[in-house]
């Protein structure tokens, strides 16, 4: 699972503050609609739809394996998902790319480049899972894109600050000391993969397009690292100034063929520019957007440096399923993106959040009954441990508001909620309220020790494994589900930390409800 729980402790009291703040000053707006007639470029190109077709030799190496899945990337980590059903031997996706950009078919294919229009067609083998052909008008690039991957850059390979290192005692030790240690491993890993993308260059003659890709995937990932590990020694106290500023990384931005990692760039170069700031001023910008747009402006030139991070400020909102914060704040976003792939998938994910606000129990069934087959499905092999662990919650607590926390012994965030946790389950203690954890450590099942009314489940990795896909833990953790008297998922996130005031302004709405209610 990524954890990501250092960069989420750095942020806990401004976005703790944020949403406070965005919740406070909210009145829905009449008949909103989500404007898209500013968006710049040919519609009749963007809105094009790529086609994927694909056929598996051998498939009896892994006769289980029912489905092929895709990740189309987005902000907050949460892609956009499909999944094709195998029907002798073939599947088959239609996607909107709405841009020219990369998408993963893991584990089989972790770059694929496709654009509007694109028809591509991928063969692959189960009994030799590295061997990939691409065939169709979007070959070319892909097959080089995954000889690049395959054999010239380990994306992962990046020096870390929490790398350590044993002591003669024994005891561990940061490898990189200070910031200036770190700085200096990571540029001479930077030099590394661009000696090995020139090697690539050399020896494959990839487009100029495709060569132009690969290297701000090598650079986007430089300083991806870089800003997470600086913000770690800042948050030591250390200073750190003097090692990143954003005008650094704003050539990777531009309109054309754009790499998944850009989405994790700009929200870590937000995390920067958040970090200076005073928690109480970050939060007070955030329910003035026209502030938040000129503080953008005055930070980069860079068009579309400027629009991923204004997507990524109004995909924060959305990611806290707060659609009535977006609907006020919709002006200024409108006014500022018009790249049609930033704008119509922030588009499509208003949508389905909307539709999730105005009726939770569709998307509710789905995430508790995934492991179900669908009519015309053929019943799935194994039975989801995860989901079979919160039906049970869910059953045993009938006509009861359920709060489910998602977090870890060892994770520092989850540590610092859990006073908060402790305080709220003395103060609903008479309440019809259940609250439970589920910590992602293997141990001992029971009531947890510093309130007997919270149950708590140490998750087996069948469970875990069983959760994180559907209810997106990997986004990070602590994370939170709310589940009403009637069984449904009515709000799930980061933002329902017990921290948070307005978490028991939201539990106390679902509460009213239930009988035992005073």
């Amino acid at each position: 699972m990524r954890i990501r729980s250092n960069i989420k402790t750095l942020f806990l009291s401004a976005c703790t503050l944020l949403c406070a703040c965005r919740q406070n000053v909210i009145s829905e707006p009449a008949d909103f609609v989500f404007s898209t007639e500013n968006i710049e470029g040919d519609e009749a190109y963007y809105s094009k739809p790529a086609v994927i077709t694909g056929h598996i030799a051998n498939r009896d190496t892994y006769p289980n394996v029912t489905e092929v899945g895709i990740s189309i990337p987005f902000y907050d980590r949460v892609d956009s998902k499909q999944t094709s059903s195998i029907y002798e031997d073939r599947f088959g996706f239609s996607v909107l790319p709405y841009a020219p950009r990369t998408i993963s078919m893991a584990p089989y294919v972790d770059h694929m480049v496709v654009c509007p229009g694109d028809s591509i067609h991928v063969e692959l083998d189960f009994a030799e899972l590295g061997k990939v052909h691409f065939s169709g008008n979007g070959a070319e690039n892909n097959v080089k894109m995954n000889e690049f991957h395959m054999f010239y850059y380990l994306s992962h390979d990046w020096p870390s600050h929490g790398n350590y290192e044993v002591a003669a005692d024994g005891t561990p030790v940061r490898k990189y000391k200070d910031a200036a240690s770190l700085s200096e491993a990571l540029k001479e890993k930077l030099a590394y993969h661009l000696s090995r993308l020139e090697a690539f260059i050399k020896e494959k003659h990839p487009s100029k397009e495709l060569e132009a890709l690969c290297r701000k995937e090598i650079e986007a990932d430089y300083f991806s690292t870089l800003i997470q590990g600086l913000l770690s020694y800042k948050n030591a106290g250390e200073d750190v100034s003097d090692y990143f500023h954003v005008k650094d990384a704003a050539g990777l931005f531009s309109p054309d063929c754009m790499p998944s990692n850009l989405f994790e760039l700009s929200s870590n170069i937000n995390y920067w520019l958040l970090h200076d700031m005073d928690p109480e001023e970050a939060a007070l910008m955030m329910t003035d957007n026209t502030s938040l747009m000129r503080f953008l402006k005055k930070i980069t030139k860079n068009k579309m440096l400027l629009q991923m991070l204004t997507t990524h400020f109004y995909n924060m909102m959305l990611e806290d399923n707060d659609t009535e914060s977006f609907e006020k704040h919709f002006k200024e976003f409108n006014e500022t993106v018009t790249y049609p792939l930033l704008k119509l998938n922030t588009r499509d994910r208003y949508v389905i959040k909307k539709a999730y606000a105005e009726n939770p129990k569709i998307l509710s069934d789905a995430i508790l009954h995934a492991d179900r087959p669908r009519e015309g499905q053929m019943a799935s092999v194994k039975e989801n441990e995860g989901l079979k662990l919160m039906r049970s919650v869910i059953a045993r607590n009938k006509d009861k508001v359920v709060y489910i926390q998602i977090g870890a012994t060892w994770c520092p965030a989850t540590r610092y909620e859990t006073p908060y946790q402790t305080e709220m389950a003395e103060a609903y203690k008479d309440q019809p309220l259940r609250i439970v954890n589920f910590y992602l450590d293997n141990g001992s099942d029971g009531t947890n020790p510093f309130a007997t009314n919270i149950e708590t489940y140490h998750l087996t990795d069948e469970q875990r494994l069983g959760l994180d896909p559907i209810l997106h833990t990997g986004r990070g953790i602590p994370f939170y589900i709310l589940i009403n008297k009637e069984g449904v998922i009515v709000d799930f996130g980061e933002h329902l930390r017990p921290s948070i005031p307005e978490t028991r302004d939201i539990i106390d709405k679902h509460l009213q409800g239930c009988r035992q209610y005073v």
